[in-house]
């Protein structure tokens, strides 16, 4: 034992040959560097997540967990490979030629992201003359989703190389006075020469160039539709510049979705029932409501609360005739077991930009969101400042701010309409949650709530002329406290308006009387 003990502390495992993780298969693996760094992590995350949206599930490890794995499956990503053990080359070149244990009619996928792995996989594979090297870190990218209109961007990478003898070519990347693709193919290998996803043109490529490789037919993968979302409404907001918008929208015959943040108490308020009055308005006029997620504020979370509030919310809007078809959660929720389960309440999912700051990835090796089956809507990819979508691998949701004036709105609405992307209503997918007391289904342009039929023909609210807010003794006192210091601030004010007039009148006649005066005086002077 001692000895067992000794020679662990001088050769420690790192710790990413100590996670255990069990590597099952699935539609792709992910593979990324021994002792990787969190920002490594997080694009492995975001590349896991863009995935997810294509309804691929995914398998991701380092390469020492990975590498026995391989076999499992038919596509493989490497992703900006730098720390690994040195018989990985020698297992990756022959799951290349072997195509035993991958099954009947298929073959082996390799996409490289990044060049430095890819040089000295060639190399170690005796292909050094299979590539053309670059030595320069900046490049210029240019790429055209719509085989129209061209995106160009500047990108940055320690290195590049680009493949001589491809089949498949797409996209520009020029650096050091070269010109090579942004994505190519030879063989079993598909490289794309850029790695860093932060850069939104760097990762509309990977989306599209990623559902390209992973398409086994003919022709472009499908398309997906895209979502105008008016983003982030709060109840009690001006319900006037939010039914000026849902109007604009419905006489343009544009359909849309309002994602509202939920509410707990008080839904029979006149300034909430106007509010969801406006919302039925607009699912009467193709507009369609998602709720958001309670905003999470729990260092350790805590499911049983969070789905409580979400009833709640829930109920809420329900009562006013408000049905929401699904939930609006941070991107990071994908990645932990327990908002996984929050998630699996609901088939549909939206997916905002925002992370939730309380929340860190739980230990797994693959998007367990995946097991649940939900529809996504994910995010938009903005390449302009409107923000619309350009790639059509998975639907995506374009956000409005109820704050952006309406001319901006309506021009990114525009810009909707004659993407070459459609545009599409959520009334024409089928939804469902459930929660402890209630369960929702809507299919068939058919909304269910608990075994009953809901009605979604808008009915005006009638308002009566007192509404009771039901104020026990220190409410009302506290209210009536309000009113009064009101009345007193506006009496006060008034009293120092006239003070201050006093006094400049007084100014005014002092100065007539005693200096005009004595001048008129001397003036009359022989």
């Amino acid at each position: 034992m001692a000895i067992f003990i000794v020679s662990g502390i001088i050769n420690p495992s790192p710790s990413w040959a100590l996670s255990g993780k069990k590597i099952e298969k699935g539609d792709i693996l992910l593979i990324y560097s021994d002792g990787s760094d969190e920002e490594t992590l997080d694009t492995v995350y975001d590349m896991t997540e863009l995935l997810t949206y294509q309804s691929f599930k995914i398998s991701y490890g380092s390469v020492s967990e990975s590498m026995d794995h391989l076999d499992q499956f038919s596509y493989i990503i490497c992703y900006d490979l730098t720390t690994y053990p040195k018989d990985f080359t020698k297992k990756l070149n022959q799951y290349e030629k072997n195509v035993t244990g991958l099954g009947k009619n298929t073959s082996p996928h390799i996409l490289f992201v990044g060049s430095r792995f890819l040089k000295s996989y060639l190399e170690d594979t005796k292909r050094g003359d299979d590539y053309e090297g670059i030595n320069s870190s900046t490049g210029k990218a240019s790429y055209t989703f719509d085989g129209l209109t061209y995106q160009s961007g500047i990108v940055k990478d320690d290195y590049y190389l680009f493949l001589k003898k491809v089949g498949y070519r797409n996209g520009s990347l020029i650096a050091d006075g070269r010109e090579g693709y942004l994505c190519g193919s030879s063989g079993a290998i598909t490289h794309i020469p850029v790695t860093n996803l932060k850069n939104p043109l760097v990762k509309a490529v990977f989306i599209k160039e990623a559902a390209r490789w992973k398409w086994p037919f003919q022709g472009e993968p499908n398309i997906f539709a895209q979502y105008l979302v008016i983003d982030k409404v709060f109840p009690y907001e001006n319900p006037e510049k939010l039914l000026e918008v849902v109007k604009l929208l419905a006489d343009a015959k544009t359909p849309f979705v309002i994602s509202v943040m939920p509410m707990y108490v008080n839904g029979d308020y006149p300034a909430m029932s106007r509010f969801c009055e406006v919302l039925r308005y607009a699912q009467a006029n193709g507009g369609s409501v998602v709720i958001n997620a309670p905003i999470n504020q729990m260092p350790s979370f805590q499911t049983d609360t969070m789905l409580n509030y979400l009833e709640q919310a829930l109920e809420l809007y329900n009562k006013q005739g408000v049905y929401p078809l699904a939930l609006e959660v941070p991107r990071n929720w994908l990645f932990h077991k327990d908002t996984i389960e929050i998630m699996s309440h609901f088939k549909t999912i939206v997916t905002s930009q925002e992370k939730d700051p309380y929340i860190e990835p739980s230990d797994m090796a693959g998007n367990e969101v995946y097991k649940d089956g939900h529809q996504w809507i994910g995010s938009s990819v903005a390449l302009d400042d409107l923000g619309i979508s350009y790639v059509s691998a998975y639907s995506t949701a374009v956000p409005i701010s109820l704050e952006a004036d309406t001319a901006e709105i309506l021009k990114i609405a525009d810009a909707c309409r004659s993407s070459s992307i459609p545009l599409k209503s959520l009334w024409d997918m089928d939804h469902s949650w459930w929660t402890e007391k209630n369960m929702m289904v809507y299919n068939n342009h058919s909304l269910v709530l608990n075994d009953k039929k809901m009605d979604l023909t808008f009915v005006p609210n009638t308002y009566g002329k007192k509404h009771n807010y039901h104020r026990n003794m220190l409410q009302r006192f506290s209210r009536d406290l309000t009113t009064q210091n009101r009345i007193l601030v506006t009496l006060v004010g008034i009293t120092s308006i006239l003070f201050v007039l006093f006094i400049l009148l007084a100014r005014y006649y002092n100065r007539r009387n005693y200096f005009f005066r004595d001048s008129n005086e001397e003036n009359d002077r022989p």
